[in-house]
Parts: C-alpha cells; sequence; structure tokens
C-alpha cells in the first residue's frame, strides 16, 4: 500500500465532497440564486431539497469516514478493521480507501 497515494485519493475526495456540501448549502438556504415564485415552485422545491438533504448528510458521512481514514494514515492503523483488527483486503481499500471494516464485520 503506498499511503501517500492513499493520502492523495483521500483529500481528493474529500474536497470534491466539501465543494458539493457548500453547494448543497447554498441551495438549501436559497442563496442559489432560484425564483419561487408560485405555489408550485414552491411544492417543487420542497421535494428537490428532501432528496437534497439526504445527499448532504450522505456527504457530511464520508467527510467523517475520509477524516478518520487519514487519521488512521497518520497514526499507522490503516488498513485493519476497525472492529475485528484483522486486514482489510487491498482490493476492498482500493475500492472504498476510507471503509473501516472488513468484508466479513461490514456483513
Amino acid at each position: 500500500m503506498d499511503a501517500e497515494h492513499v493520502k492523495g485519493r483521500l483529500m481528493a475526495r474529500f474536497h470534491e465532497l466539501t465543494m458539493r456540501e457548500a453547494a448543497l448549502e447554498k441551495h438549501l438556504r436559497g442563496a442559489d440564486g432560484r425564483n419561487e415564485q408560485d405555489f408550485s415552485d414552491r411544492v417543487a422545491f420542497t421535494e428537490m431539497d428532501e432528496v437534497i438533504e439526504k445527499l448532504d448528510d450522505d456527504a457530511r458521512n464520508e467527510i467523517r469516514s475520509i477524516r478518520s481514514a487519514l487519521n488512521r494514515l497518520e497514526s499507522g492503523t490503516y488498513g485493519s478493521c476497525e472492529t475485528c483488527g484483522e486486514d482489510i483486503a487491498a482490493k476492498r481499500l482500493e475500492i472504498l480507501p476510507h471503509v473501516l471494516q472488513c468484508v466479513r464485520c461490514a456483513g
């Protein structure tokens, strides 16, 4: 495992998510220039906002996971399952570099 490569991937994803989160927050505050002229517009935006709030929650959860993974990289515990302590498969870490558990414990 190349720690610098993993750190680079985690930081790129962190940046992507923080930019998305900022845009979602701006939209949810109504600061993105949307213009709700009539009742049907307000209803449509309310329905979309429910989906956007879920996306925002998902982004925040992934950001927390990435921060945790970066901390594990710094402490030398990256790649170990937080539940059982066994190594997490390299393929799993390649796909989900911020994952906390091995396949067995996650299932």
